[in-house]
């Protein structure tokens, strides 16, 4: 996205986006984020989305609860129609998914890193 088409998120969307990641966090389903990888696979944010999405189902790598909720959180966030700001508005309708992709993955980035490090990554 162009910085001219950047919109930040007030304080109030950033804790709406944040509540409405926790919630869904119960409702990950792992069907329903591999349909969605398919779909999506090429748009520029698909790398950080895989990335938690593995680590996420590798069944050989633990996460602590914290994190994985955090991880559950922000794919079923992305995953779900149900937002801050509707992805049917085109680009706009985006900014709050890119956001809390971006925003997860800088809380847990030194867990990203062990990651990378567990599966020879970079």
């Amino acid at each position: 996205m162009s910085e001219g088409k950047k919109k930040n998120l007030d304080t109030e969307q950033q804790q709406k986006v944040l509540m409405l990641k926790d919630e869904l966090a119960e409702k990950f389903d792992e069907k329903e984020a591999e349909e969605f990888l398919y779909k999506n696979e090429g748009k520029s944010w698909f790398d950080d989305f895989k990335l938690l999405y593995d680590m996420m189902v590798d069944p050989d790598y633990t996460l602590d609860t914290k994190t994985k909720i955090a991880i559950a959180g922000t794919l079923a966030y992305v995953i779900f129609p149900i937002d801050v700001i509707p992805d049917l508005l085109p680009i706009i309708g985006w900014i709050d998914d890119v956001f809390i992709l971006g925003f997860t993955i800088n809380s847990i980035a030194e867990e990203i890193e062990r990651y990378k490090a567990f599966k020879g990554l970079e």
